[in-house]
């Protein structure tokens, strides 16, 4: 018996010293294939796996292949202003009304439950209805795993992090599985398993339990102390960021299978109110100070020599410094209710807003204090990120508790200073189109080129140095608030986004910029994206082999 006391005593305490390791970061284990967790593994409580909320986009996202996870019943349709996702793109108008990149090739995919959540983000490589089906099948066949899987130990109180580990590294080939039988092609996945854990109970902690393939990432913002953090950090951090190359992939990379060397497994503490969001590459890029043209690479070439050169460690340092003032910015606004209302000029010259994929819907607060100022970022270019508010937006609302920012106002936050950083982008390729077209026909006296020859604009033709900032592209978030929550506050938060969509309706109701451009920019009729194809045999092709360039025109 005393033998048995001192076994739990002991565990407990090297529990107790790997959660002390926690609290200066993020631990991740060893990159690559083998899938290898940090040593550290915290017990967690007994999960209640009852989804209270399911969301996947864009458009109908994962829904579609829905037939092949018939134990998953779930309508992933039923967001909540704390478990919430959006899909949109970034790129331009073509010259035939149509946008370029399309179908947007990202997908999201949430289930939330009372205590925890699972979400997952992939961003399927290059343009197409193949990438796009990638991404879903990788979403859906990741998290109907995880689902089932921790569907074992809901009445376990041995769970600890390493099982749940073992389970992601496992949901890649249920991920993989599905991207084949559906002739997908490539896409990234990041993956979050959020629980609460089993020692550490008061005031609240749970631990995030991370696994990434490839360039998508995931992040936390602490509501506390207003900080922002890259769980995923680790997986490129012995060198720069480059939006040319996928440096990992699920789908055909290595003939039928995938390539997992970038493949990092991370843990972190997450608190109550805190937010763990992930986001495609089309939005972490454009916090990138290279891609910003506020900074070089020392350890890139480049032709802009003007700007301060810095380390892979420092430019990681500055995007966070941008991505923490935005959300700052972005906290105080909404705990104050108002949203921001673009007042720059990159905001208002008339280029076409990009258009969403999910429902427009006006912004929702919740859950975060307000009273620390953000910090300026170093160089002296803040971008838009703190643009005034002149005036509200319809259905900028408080919170079920403290009123603040909520996991869909981060994300709408988010892509809207995306949206902004892009612009400049998408107004120089839309005119430079328009000047072609208006030149093929005055020598040709030809009608508008259907040809994607062109789709840049001439913008790839430009030096590096000329090019405007930021990175057109389809960006996602998908985001979930930490906390306890119990039927009737589930219950406010989906009544609350019932009233805003219907607020949303009344004529003059006033958007964020990037959300009001879904009516601004509907296909014309007869031009509708083809339907979905939907295979039901297992894919015997050969592989693309394990070369992938995104380019300025990956997903």
């Amino acid at each position: 018996m005393f033998l048995q006391l001192f076994r739990k005593l002991g565990a407990r305490l090297k529990e107790q010293s790997a959660a002390r390791k926690l609290e200066r970061g993020t631990l991740c284990g060893k990159q690559g294939a083998d899938g290898e967790p940090p040593e550290a593994n915290l017990h967690l409580s007994k999960p209640d796996l009852t989804v209270v909320a399911s969301h996947s986009g864009p458009d109908t996202g994962v829904a579609v292949y829905k037939q092949f996870t018939p134990d998953l019943q779930v309508s992933w349709e039923d967001p909540l202003d704390w478990a919430y996702g959006i899909s949109v793109s970034m790129y331009d108008l073509g010259p035939t009304g149509r946008r370029n990149g399309e179908p947007v090739a990202d997908c999201f995919g949430i289930l939330a439950y009372p205590e925890g959540a699972v979400l997952a983000v992939a961003d399927g490589v290059n343009w197409g209805e193949p990438p796009r089906r990638a991404a879903r099948c990788a979403v859906l066949g990741c998290l109907n795993h995880m689902h089932h899987a921790l569907k074992q130990h809901e009445g376990d109180s041995s769970l600890d992090s390493h099982t749940v580990f073992r389970h992601l590294v496992d949901s890649i080939s249920a991920a993989q599985k599905l991207i084949l039988q559906q002739f997908g092609t490539l896409t990234t996945l990041v993956v979050s398993v959020v629980l609460p854990l089993k020692w550490v109970r008061s005031p609240g902690r749970w631990a995030a339990i991370t696994l990434t393939v490839g360039d998508s990432a995931a992040y936390v913002y602490r509501a506390a102390s207003r900080t922002v953090e890259e769980v995923t950090a680790a997986a490129h951090a012995d060198g720069a960021r480059d939006p040319r190359w996928c440096p990992g992939a699920l789908g055909y990379a290595m003939g039928e299978e995938p390539d997992l060397a970038n493949m990092m497994l991370c843990l972190t503490f997450l608190d109550e109110g805190d937010f763990i969001f992930l986001t495609s590459d089309g939005v972490a890029d454009n916090f990138d100070p290279v891609i910003r043209k506020i900074a070089r690479h020392q350890v890139l070439e480049s032709t802009d020599n003007d700007l301060p050169a810095l380390s892979p460690a420092e430019c990681q340092a500055k995007a966070m410094d941008l991505l923490r003032e935005v959300l700052v910015d972005a906290d105080r606004r909404l705990s104050a209710g108002a949203s921001r209302t673009p007042t720059s000029s990159k905001s208002t010259h008339g280029s076409s807003t990009p258009a969403t994929s999910t429902p427009a819907t006006p912004t929702a607060g919740d859950n975060a204090s307000s009273s620390e100022p953000a910090a300026a970022a170093d160089g002296g270019d803040r971008g838009t990120a703190a643009a005034g508010c002149n005036h509200c937006h319809v259905g900028l609302g408080r919170g079920s508790r403290s009123g603040g920012m909520t996991a869909r106002g981060l994300a709408e936050q988010l892509l809207q200073h995306v949206y902004e950083v892009t612009t400049e982008q998408r107004q120089h390729v839309e005119a430079r189109s328009r000047e072609r077209e208006r030149e093929r026909g005055l020598s040709r006296g030809e009608g508008p080129c259907l040809s994607t020859d062109g789709k840049h604009g001439g913008l790839m033709g430009l030096a590096p140095s000329a090019r405007p900032p930021g990175k057109m592209d389809h960006a996602t978030v998908a985001a979930y608030q930490v906390g306890r929550r119990k039927p009737n506050e589930v219950a406010r938060s989906r009544a609350r986004l019932e009233k805003l969509r219907q607020q949303q309706q009344q004529e003059g109701a006033q958007l964020l910029p990037f959300l009001a451009a879904q009516a601004a920019s509907q296909q014309p009729p007869g031009r509708q994206t083809s339907p979905q194809t939907t295979f039901t045999t297992t894919s015997a092709g050969s592989g693309s082999g394990s070369a992938r360039s995104s380019g300025s025109g990956a997903g």
